[in-house]
């Protein structure tokens, strides 16, 4: 998965590729008890020629970030993040149909204004059903 970290003091730090695992957080985050968060959901699959297709990526970037400003969450370039998005799956893409999950929390226990806040890109698969 990719997660990449805001910060009131430094803004968008550099993203990283972690293996899939589970996810650490304050029981009073502000995620957790006021909703401070988004997520967009993208379709992934394998054409028959082998190369990953991601279904309008543009569309989904642009409305992650309007979803973003209307929580008051940190904002992006989306350009930015569909590169992210094509960087990973060129690292970890799936080999069957799948659902890129793109979540932004604010994970701080400030409920007042994010100090903090993580944004993680996971694949999973979702059969063929599309």
């Amino acid at each position: 998965m990719v997660k990449v970290t805001w910060t009131d003091d430094r803004g968008w730090h550099a993203p990283t590729i972690e293996p899939y695992g589970q996810l650490t957080m304050s029981p009073i985050a502000s995620c957790l008890h006021y909703a401070t968060q988004c997520f967009e959901g993208m379709k992934v699959y394998r054409g028959y020629d082998g190369k990953l297709r991601l279904f309008r990526p543009d569309k989904n970037c642009a409305r992650f970030v309007m979803s973003s400003a209307r929580v008051a969450l940190p904002t992006f370039n989306p350009l930015e993040l569909e590169k992210l998005l094509e960087a990973f799956m060129k690292v970890d893409g799936p080999s069957e149909p799948s659902q890129c999950r793109s979540v932004l929390s604010f994970a701080d226990n400030n409920r007042m204004a994010a100090k903090k806040s993580t944004w993680y890109l996971s694949v999973s698969p979702s059969g063929n059903h599309w």
